[in-house]
């Protein structure tokens, strides 16, 4: 049988609001774990498992095409962006993936590094604000690339 429940909160048996519905259908989970079941057996924790912070950005003309949680971005120099989360990290141990699109026919340009870290680990340019990516071509100097784009994982502070 189908039918239609009208609430604004659904609460735990000891009376702690465990999610909210407000006007407009939004729906707000409280503090705590989220899972979701996945595939099989698999579950996911959303908490966990969502990207904190992405990117596409033009270096040539360092405009944003779009992005999620980025405050800035900076040409730095040639080669290096500098980008800058809105929401910061709550430490400097979250990673990041980033790509960058050839420019030329012969696919010699590659996006390869992000922060960079002493000999004993500490990080220099990276923080829980953002850090700064480095592409080079195929004579290691460094280029501006019309596409490069990144995607960041970790707690949010």
């Amino acid at each position: 049988m189908a039918g239609i429940v009208g609430l604004t909160e659904l609460q735990h048996t000891n009376a702690t609001s465990a999610l909210s519905i407000d006007e407009s259908g939004n729906l707000t989970v409280k503090t705590g774990t989220t899972i979701v079941k996945g595939e099989g057996t698999a579950t996911t924790n959303l908490q966990q498992g969502l990207a904190k912070a992405w990117a596409i950005n033009d270096h040539t003309a360092t405009s944003v095409s779009d992005s999620f949680n980025q405050s800035s971005i900076t040409d730095t120099s040639t080669g290096t962006l500098t980008w800058d989360v809105t929401n910061n990290f709550a430490s400097v141990n979250w990673t990041a993936a980033a790509n960058t699109t050839a420019d030329n026919a012969d696919n010699s340009y590659s996006m390869v590094h992000s922060g960079t870290r002493t000999t004993n680990n500490t990080a220099t340019d990276k923080d829980t604000t953002g850090t700064s990516w480095y592409a080079k071509n195929s004579s290691h100097s460094g280029y501006d690339s019309k596409l490069s784009g990144y995607i960041a994982q970790g707690d949010l502070a």
